[in-house]
């Protein structure tokens, strides 16, 4: 009879346990996706002002995810992905435009935005196609860092077959 007892207090205790074990899972999931959705909307800037002024260039046919992990890498915003989205659902869908900007980790990702999509760089564009722009030094520097990702992406794809 006391082992009959002990089997159903046992019973109960992983029951009880596997109720809890639920209900932390549930509530770091809805946690996570609460703070990711804020995250989507907040429009917060890594640092506050003055922040850290990088130079970023971003080459024609980069995807709203490659930018974000550009500029993830350089330290302007936390997740290249979370910019993607916050590009999704923001005016500047599809409008951001290659380039070459001074961002600052005290913007906002939409300030970011907003200048990635200003008309100023269509002129920047424009200056680079034109035979007789002479690049600055630093300019030169950062397209050709642009463009090595670009070919080592390219034969990451032709690696794997792509």
């Amino acid at each position: 009879m006391t082992r009959k007892i002990l089997q159903e207090i046992v019973f109960i205790a992983v029951r009880v346990a596997i109720i809890v074990a639920f209900i932390y899972a549930g509530y770091s999931c809805i946690s996570a996706a609460y703070d990711f959705g804020f995250k989507i909307f907040a429009d917060e800037a890594k640092d506050p002002e003055p922040g850290i002024v990088k130079t970023v260039a971003i080459v024609d046919g980069k995807t709203d995810k490659e930018i974000g992990d550009v500029l993830a890498e350089k330290g302007l915003i936390d997740s290249g992905f979370l910019f993607m989205v916050q590009v999704k659902f923001s005016e500047y869908k599809d409008q951001l435009k290659p380039g070459v900007y001074e961002l600052s980790t005290a913007m906002t990702p939409y300030k970011m935005m907003e200048v990635m999509s200003a008309s100023d760089a269509d002129e920047d564009a424009e200056n680079i196609d034109d035979e007789n722009y002479v690049p600055t030094k630093n300019e030169a520097n950062l397209w050709d860092e642009a463009d090595d990702t670009i070919k080592d992406d390219k034969d990451e794809k032709t690696e794997d077959g792509n």
